[in-house]
């Protein structure tokens, strides 16, 4: 007997909206954490329109600092905010479920099986991403990935139905959007040419459809170089390390990240990667960045969904950070937006090697362990104190992870864990001044 699973948009919506809420309804109770003080709360310049609109002229990001304004002036206080994250990520799971249809319309046994669906039901529940979606300051990847995502639907939508429109104004809009809320966004025309590629398109008829993306990431390279608020920040990030060394850490970030979605058992706010200088120490990591590029190639044509989303993955988490890294080596909000081709290639892979019936059942089950999860790691942000002790039994040899810690104890008057805690950090970093500050601070009270 075949089990029917909803291939309509808006039957696939009936089902995922309920499952995304379920999950999520729990944050909208949640605190403000960490960044959220620098960027939202102690911030004055997201705190009201006029604010806003002077701050377009030195400030970055303005699409994502229109979105904070929003909530802050709406009224609704942090749960308004969460409610919107939410919103955000329901949109994502739509798109994902309208890119995975347009990726396996041409093999009627993914889509008959439902690929679609449960691609996106993985994308909605997977616990990973808490942190782009109940931490408030994940939204710049979350809100990010909407317009990337819109984008790339916009693209494939025009070249299915030959819509200029489409192809030469929507998705370059798109783009820019996504390049107003963060910049990583520039791996966009990239993504275009990997999803073409997958279809077997020649790489030239592909660069005949996408070149306005092309031309607004070479204007947005010059208006980055341009704008004294964005070269700062690339001037920054290019000396955080050599050229060696940015190699070597990133594919120490690439295992972790794909270690963190296959097995979401340990996710961590801030995790206690170690910047590499050199290969030196780093060949198991090297080895599978290797082994992944190398499964890429093998199966780009015989097993296109491979093929894409480890494409995907590597633009994503690889080229941009050898030349501009990241302060911090990875953290799980990163996969939000390389999630989707990952949970593409789980389904299929599942759709191929399953009959209907253990395919459903399969996916029953997953829907509950990943639902529990997310439901669980939401709980972890219901206040600071929770959330740094949990990072702390995770990274328990880091020091800003103590301080953290430590400065959520003494904001709730608990001198001596605090005190505590504020040594500890100084111990593992004597030079980490801003434990030193806090310890002195509450000494002095």
């Amino acid at each position: 007997m075949r089990i029917a699973l909803p291939e309509s948009r808006r039957g696939a919506l009936a089902w995922l909206a309920p499952a995304v809420f379920a999950c999520y309804c729990n944050s909208l109770w949640t605190d403000f954490q960490f960044d959220d003080y620098n960027v939202i709360v102690n911030n004055p310049r997201v705190h009201t329109w006029q604010s806003w609109r002077e701050g377009l002229e030195v400030g970055i990001r303005p699409i994502l600092k229109l979105s904070y304004t929003f909530n802050w002036t709406s009224g609704l206080g942090v749960a308004g905010f969460h409610f919107t994250n939410m919103v955000i990520h329901l949109c994502n799971v739509f798109l994902v479920f309208a890119l995975t249809r347009h990726f396996v319309h041409s093999r009627p046994q993914l889509l008959e099986r439902g690929v679609p669906f449960f691609t996106a039901l993985l994308f909605a529940l997977h616990p990973i991403h808490t942190e782009a979606v109940t931490y408030i300051c994940g939204r710049s990847i979350a809100l990010m990935t909407l317009f990337y995502l819109a984008g790339l639907l916009s693209y494939v939508s025009g070249r299915t139905h030959y819509n200029r429109l489409l192809l030469y104004f929507v998705t370059p809009l798109c783009f820019i959007a996504a390049l107003s809320v963060k910049e990583t966004a520039v791996t966009f025309p990239l993504a275009l040419l990997a999803w073409q590629m997958a279809s077997g398109d020649s790489f030239r008829a592909a660069l005949r459809y996408q070149w306005p993306n092309w031309a607004v990431l070479v204007l947005g390279g010059v208006f980055f170089l341009w704008s004294h608020s964005y070269l700062a920040e690339m001037e920054r990030s290019a000396g955080l390390n050599s050229l060696r060394g940015n190699m070597a850490t990133q594919a120490i970030a690439f295992f972790y990240l794909m270690r963190q979605w296959i097995f979401p058992l340990w996710l961590n706010i801030d995790p206690d990667l170690q910047v590499a200088h050199g290969f030196a120490g780093q060949l198991p990591q090297l080895f599978s960045l290797a082994a992944a590029f190398v499964l890429m190639l093998l199966t780009f044509r015989r097993r296109p969904w491979i093929g894409f989303g480890l494409a995907w993955a590597f633009i994503q988490l690889v080229p941009l950070y050898i030349f501009l890294p990241r302060p911090d080596v990875a953290n799980d909000r990163q996969m939000y937006l390389v999630s989707w081709p990952l949970a593409l290639i789980f389904t299929a892979e599942m759709a191929i090697r399953m009959r209907q019936k253990t395919l459903v059942l399969a996916g029953a089950a997953l829907t509950l362990v990943l639902g529990s999860f997310t439901v669980m790691r939401n709980h972890v942000y219901r206040d600071e104190i929770s959330l740094w002790e949990d990072t702390v039994m995770l990274s328990p040899h880091k020091a800003r992870v103590l301080n953290n810690l430590g400065y959520a104890y003494m904001l709730a008057n608990r001198d001596e864990d605090a005190r505590r805690e504020f040594k500890a950090a100084l111990q593992l970093d004597p030079l980490y001044y801003k434990a030193r500050n806090n310890l002195d601070s509450l000494n002095n009270q």
